[in-house]
């Protein structure tokens, strides 16, 4: 997925920043320090917080509680480590890692040793270990290369509110199933000149496309939208993203097939899950686990089938997001 030889250049810092305040929780951006507790048994031995070094032990009491603790410590996530695990994470991580592995497998092999000790030695708040699959690589890469078509440009714009700039963008270029450049708008300022296009960028996305297409690859995937709007996505209803597109607040241009499909079953799923809710005191109980029972089947079949886009990877991203969502509303 990632290019050892990896070019980043023409990069916008304030994007880079912009980025990290979009997608990072708001808890994480209210209380940006964590800890790093080490406990024996159940009883903590030593405890680290960001900024502020080891602090006294004595406010933790003698019970694993990270939920608690993150709490006493004014902290936004607290990791938890047996002292005894530590050597077995490390022996087990070392031991599968190579050179020649790209990053985003060596990070999975560490995210699975992680877990097979979640509640076992190794403890977090937020449990992010128990809602976060680790599937292997393969089957990421496939999907990858399934999804988005190799010798191709993705790219995602975020425009300031008030239109006044370009709040963040990225833009990647992917060769040979993997990810081999990638930049900010600064590479293609001379073309599109950002505040001219933030103006008026519902009309400007072609000649963003265009540049793009000059400086990297046709692009296959391009997502454009207001920062505002992109919030509400992130936090809203799982229909929100098609509702934004619906009412013309978001651009998807290039929008390959399989996303549109995505878009569109989520609009019919929110819409037939609207009208359940209201029928469901009109109908037995019998009549409602009938067709709860058949949407399921139907759901497991497309997967089966592969006809999912994400049936490859062994669970379903937009579910896990569904999961994690809470962590964005303020």
């Amino acid at each position: 997925m990632l290019s050892p030889e990896l070019e980043l250049a023409d990069l916008d810092a304030r994007h880079w920043k912009n980025w990290w305040r979009l997608l990072a929780p708001p808890r994480v951006l209210a209380q940006p320090a964590w800890a790093l507790v080490v406990v024996e048994g159940e009883r903590p031995i030593k405890a680290i917080v960001t900024g502020r070094g080891a602090i006294d032990l004595a406010p933790l009491g003698a019970r694993v509680d990270p939920a608690a603790w993150a709490k006493q410590l004014g902290v936004a996530a607290v990791i938890v480590l047996e002292r005894g695990v530590i050597g077995e994470l490390s022996a087990e991580i070392e031991g599968a890692l190579r050179l020649d592995q790209d990053p985003v497998e060596q990070g999975l092999i560490a995210l699975r040793a992680l877990k097979r000790h979640s509640r076992r030695g190794v403890w977090s708040e937020p449990a992010l270990l128990d809602l976060l699959p680790a599937p292997a690589y393969d089957p990421i890469q496939r999907t990858f290369d399934l999804l988005v078509p190799d010798r191709s440009a993705l790219l995602a714009y975020v425009i300031d509110d008030d239109r006044q700039r370009i709040h963040a963008s990225i833009i990647a270029a992917k060769h040979d199933g993997d990810i081999t450049r990638a930049a900010t708008h600064r590479a293609i300022v001379d073309l599109v000149p950002e505040i001219a296009f933030a103006r008026d960028w519902e009309k400007g996305t072609k000649r963003v496309l265009a540049a793009v297409e000059e400086r990297f690859a046709k692009p296959s995937i391009g997502l454009f939208l207001e920062r505002a709007t992109l919030l509400r996505v992130l936090t809203g209803p799982s229909d929100q993203l098609a509702r934004e597109l619906n009412a013309k607040k978001v651009v998807i241009d290039p929008a390959p097939a399989w996303l549109l499909g995505l878009l569109s079953g989520a609009a019919v799923a929110a819409m037939a899950g609207r009208a359940a809710t209201a029928l469901a005191g009109m109908l037995p109980q019998g009549a409602r686990d009938a067709a709860s029972a058949l949407a399921s089947r139907a759901r497991d079949v497309m997967k089966d089938t592969g006809a999912h886009p994400f049936a490859l990877l062994g669970f379903d991203p937009i579910e896990l997001w569904s999961r994690l969502k809470h962590f964005y509303r303020q």
